[in-house]
């Protein structure tokens, strides 16, 4: 029996329909958020995700997930929780990963979480196995998250894993050293940066969010500017995998802060416009 686990729903969604298609009677266990973004401090324990459910709801509470995060966020991570603490002893775990922030942070946690396991795993790199057996041979092409990775491609990569190995008992030692580092730190936002996960304070981002602004209003003119295409293009130029709801925040922060004006509707990502605050004489 294969089991895999995934970060993401819609990456969870993605495998579960391939599988399905491909009449493969396997398991997917997908944790529902990013782990780019809150807290992870001592996570694997009670007071850590309670913690981390709590934060949450105090600061996501505004936009198209704040009823997602007030309501289901806390069930459905219980459930992968236990959903991992029931993976047979024989079976086969395979860990889908790509170079981002939130699947390099989850991959060690799950590595964690069975520390005292003896199955066999395999991690996959989806970024790497693209290039390697997907794309054409001339084009390389970074995926940030395993959820750009189409579920026919998901399934080129699966058929190949008979030809990867699985990790090493010192390879599994090393993860959960990396995840024991990580879960020390009280930072609530971390960056995949050369190879390697950084922690980084909440308000890291802010700057490049009033340079998109400013970016946006140097090509386009000034004037309010809708908020979703702001997101947008934020994500789109940053190359980093933090998602819509953090970033739409911040911004909500930076008009708390006197930065940012706006008109519209305050916590509807698609009803609110934003622009620089102007600077008023004094």
């Amino acid at each position: 029996m294969n089991v895999h686990i995934v970060f993401g729903e819609t990456t969870a969604g993605a495998m579960k329909w391939m599988l399905s298609k491909e009449k493969r009677q396997e398991h997917v266990i997908g944790f529902p958020d990013s782990f780019a973004i809150g807290p992870i401090r001592e996570l694997e324990t009670e007071k850590g995700l309670v913690g981390r459910i709590q934060w949450f709801k105090d600061n996501l509470s505004i936009g198209d997930m704040a009823e997602y995060y007030s309501n289901d966020y806390e069930s459905s991570f219980r459930q992968a929780l236990q959903e991992i603490g029931d993976i047979p002893k024989d079976a086969t775990i395979i860990i889908w990963t790509a170079d981002n922030a939130t699947e390099q942070t989850g991959l060690r946690f799950v590595m964690k979480l069975l520390e005292d396991r003896d199955n066999k795993i395999f991690v996959v790199d989806t970024n790497e196995c693209f290039n390697k057996y997907c794309k054409p041979l001339d084009v390389f092409y970074t995926s940030l998250h395993t959820s750009e990775v189409s579920p026919d491609h998901l399934k080129i990569i699966l058929e190949k894993s008979d030809s990867y190995d699985p990790i090493s008992l010192d390879a599994k030692k090393k993860f959960v050293e990396k995840w024991k580092t990580l879960s020390v730190s009280e930072e609530v936002l971390r960056l995949w940066e050369d190879g390697a996960i950084r922690s980084v304070s909440v308000d890291h981002l802010d700057a490049y969010i009033i340079h998109s602004v400013r970016r946006l209003e140097w090509k386009y003119g000034e004037g309010f500017r809708g908020c979703s295409r702001l997101v947008g293009d934020i994500l789109g130029h940053i190359e980093q995998y933090v998602g819509d709801a953090f970033i739409f925040n911040r911004i909500h922060y930076l008009i708390e802060q006197g930065k940012l004006e706006y008109e519209g509707t305050l916590g509807k990502m698609r009803k609110l416009r934003v622009r620089l605050a102007e600077k008023k004489l004094t």
